[in-house]
């Protein structure tokens, strides 16, 4: 889903195309939702409270849905990442899997209970089923135009992929009348990593200096900020379509488990930026996913402000996917596996931040391999749900009980 520096041995995961580019990962984990109405009892951390909630099914059937954002008029508007396809296929250098790409990604719009996909056509990546595609990771309207972001998570030293005419709009900014329409090209993300390679790949082997994986947008003082989860780097699209760096995200270090084959090791863990929410100052909050191997505790959520250096908002969060703001000023931060990436019996988490240091979980049943939260003008939460399933994916309301 996205792409993660790390070491030779499980190197480029992406969030959610490692769950999140189809990398050095499992099928993801997709179990049964029986019946449209969930009661959910969240079940609370360490130190943390917790409310009463249900979950109601609002669309099912989805291909990898990802991100979500609300438009004028309370339209809800989703990125379908889609299953890949035939178009033109290549072989992963990491995993020496063959991915293929399609036409099989779209937009999707949720209005007064009806769905419809104002965008289709668009490019997906995906090895053989469809599972944790590469594709539109995110959307926002703005000026009557819906703009979206295209991940492109198989890239050269020199920002080319390897899919032809096929991969043309991958790693790209585009837009498109909310109508619908061909899409208009922006500014190219894997181009800007491959000349000035903002966090100069660290963490990385040199084999994996160059990546370029953008997953989150954000519409910001006329133009749009966008996180790039394999770069580690915020970066800001002004009006004329000239991208400049916000923010790079250091690296922390972590010492794995040692096994009866192999010794503790210390390495590089990046951060993967996965998501981000402005506040009603404009200050930029992004979270992240962090890289392997994805232990518990380790992801952060960063404020921003442009002109001033990047600080930490919260830490000792865990695989975030997805921020965003409720209605009371409030940071809800959604755990794609909250006991981390490794743990295949996990499942996802929504928490409320009531400041950095007080948590409320709102919803764990039923939540599994989240990928999107977005608040509604009447401040119900919606959430992409199975958001790695390229059949199963569904977008949920949260209300309390």
């Amino acid at each position: 889903m996205f792409a993660t520096r790390k070491p030779r041995r499980l190197r480029r995961a992406t969030p959610l195309t490692a769950r999140f580019s189809g990398r050095s990962w499992q099928a993801p984990r997709i179990a049964s939702v029986v019946g449209l109405l969930l009661v959910v009892i969240a079940t609370a951390g360490c130190g943390s409270n917790a409310e009463t909630t249900r979950l109601t099914v609002v669309a099912r059937g989805l291909a990898n849905p990802r991100q979500l954002s609300f438009g004028p008029g309370g339209v809800l508007y989703v990125a379908e990442a889609g299953a890949g396809g035939h178009e033109r296929c290549a072989v992963a250098p990491d995993t020496k899997a063959r991915v293929c790409v399609g036409a099989s990604g779209a937009i999707l719009a949720i209005s007064h209970g009806r769905l419809r996909r104002v965008i289709t056509g668009l490019p997906s990546a995906a090895s053989a089923g469809g599972a944790e595609s590469s594709g539109v990771a995110d959307v926002v309207e703005s000026d009557r135009r819906l703009a979206f972001v295209v991940q492109d998570t198989y890239i050269d030293k020199a920002g080319a992929n390897q899919f032809g005419a096929a991969g043309a709009d991958l790693g790209h900014l585009l837009s498109a009348p909310v109508s619908g329409g061909k899409p208009r090209l922006g500014a190219n993300f894997a181009r800007f990593e491959a000349t000035h390679n903002p966090d100069h790949g660290a963490g990385a082997s040199a084999a994996d200096a160059i990546e370029s994986d953008p997953y989150a947008l954000a519409a910001y003082r006329g133009g749009f900020v966008v996180a790039d989860a394999a770069g580690n780097d915020l970066l800001q699209v002004m009006p004329d379509g000239q991208i400049r760096v916000l923010a790079v995200f250091p690296i922390q270090h972590e010492t794995t488990t040692a096994t009866a084959t192999q010794k503790a090791t210390r390495i590089a863990v990046q951060s993967v930026p996965t998501s981000i929410a402005v506040s009603p100052t404009g200050a930029i909050y992004v979270s992240e996913l962090t890289g392997y191997p994805f232990d518990p505790g380790f992801a952060r959520i960063w404020r921003i402000v442009p002109g001033h250096r990047a600080t930490v908002y919260a830490r000792g969060l865990t695989s975030i996917s997805s921020i965003a703001f409720d209605h009371e000023g409030r940071l809800l931060v959604l755990e794609i596996d909250r006991d981390g990436l490794l743990n295949t019996k996990a499942s996802g988490e929504l928490i409320r931040l009531n400041g950095p240091n007080h948590r409320t979980v709102l919803a764990t049943t039923g939540l599994v391999s989240p990928t999107g939260v977005a608040v509604a003008p009447n401040g119900a939460i919606y959430i992409s749900n199975y958001g790695t399933s390229p059949h199963a994916g569904e977008i949920v309301r949260l209300t309390p009980e």
